[in-house]
């Protein structure tokens, strides 16, 4: 038979064993909660990183090309050159993510993270070199911005090594000086950032012009069958690409006095999900699953998240009564 002090031990035994289950169990529930929330949390984080990037936060401030309405056309652009004076254009780039203010100030680092109302942000601005003409009479003007998931800023440029994709695409506006100007993309390529053969604006001479842009030609990944002069200007707009140390894409285009119509032109503001996802296999994918679907998934989500709350409420409030009672036992 059993002596009491034996059945004491067992007790105790059996108590800690169920002590180290509740533990065990709580611990479990605890980190699987924490996933979630920090799950969640970082799917807001970079939802709210890729709005701050959106060219939709810019829109109302955007000049159009609406001349019947001048006080429509140039207040929003004025409203925001009051909230930043070194906005100084827009650069619009059709069927892309491009289409934001352009600014520029004494140096190449400050818009790498300040926005273009000059708030901090990871997102940066597009700006132009700081040895670039602010009127664009340079033969040659560099536009830099971040290359960023989901298109955004300059983040659609590697899309035109895509030759496909750099047909389709080929216009542009570019505005400054408080006029609209055309934009027609005449090559990609690929550089490395400290190549100063390409990093030098302002070229003078028409010999010095010409052999520049054989340059810019003979190092394309694509180009269209278009006769650069002297006389043309040109827009870079760099960004920068991972697979290289100190890579960087360059979109090349001339200006024109030609605006051409936006074949596609539609709303940018896509909803939530969906400006989450590129333009991946995945991403495409995902987009395909109908908004109401997400809106449920993110509900039922949202209810389980509630679930566990509950349930982790109960098992603390379940250990601390077995707690008071093994103290009175």
């Amino acid at each position: 038979m059993e002596t009491a002090k034996e059945k004491r031990k067992i007790g105790y035994i059996r108590r800690g064993i169920a002590v180290l289950d509740s533990v065990i169990s709580h611990v479990l529930l605890f980190g699987a909660s924490l996933v979630f929330l920090l799950g969640f949390y970082a799917l807001w984080d970079s939802n709210q990183v890729r709005l701050e990037a959106s060219s939709s936060q810019y829109q109302s401030y955007k000049p159009t090309s609406d001349t019947t309405d001048e006080l429509a056309t140039f207040s929003g652009f004025q409203k925001l050159q009051k909230i930043n004076p070194d906005v100084l254009g827009w650069l619009n780039i059709y069927g892309t993510n491009i289409d934001y203010p352009l600014v520029q100030t004494t140096d190449n680092d400050t818009y790498l993270n300040k926005n273009a109302k000059k708030e901090d942000s990871v997102t940066g601005a597009l700006f132009l070199d700081y040895r670039s003409s602010p009127n664009f009479d340079d033969f040659n003007t560099i536009i830099h911005g971040h290359h960023m998931d989901n298109g955004l800023m300059f983040g659609d440029i590697d899309k035109f090594v895509k030759k496909a994709y750099f047909k389709k695409h080929r216009y542009g506006t570019i505005y400054y000086n408080g006029e609209e100007k055309g934009i027609e993309i005449v090559a990609i390529l690929e550089a490395d950032a400290y190549d100063s053969t390409i990093y030098q604006p302002g070229i003078y001479g028409e010999e010095n012009r010409l052999a520049y842009v054989d340059n810019l030609l003979s190092k394309s990944l694509h180009k269209r069958n278009i006769t650069l002069t002297a006389n043309d200007q040109l827009v870079l707009m760099s960004t920068c690409f991972l697979d290289v140390a100190n890579g960087r894409y360059l979109l090349v285009a001339r200006i024109t006095d030609e605006v051409h119509p936006n074949p596609f032109a539609k709303s940018n503001n896509t909803p939530f999900p969906y400006n989450l996802f590129d333009d991946s296999l995945l991403g495409k994918w995902l987009k395909k699953i109908p908004l109401f679907v997400w809106y449920l998934i993110i509900a039922v989500l949202v209810i389980l998240l509630i679930v566990l709350a509950i349930i982790l409420y109960k098992h603390l409030k379940r250990y601390y009564e077995k707690r008071k009672r093994l103290k009175k036992a």
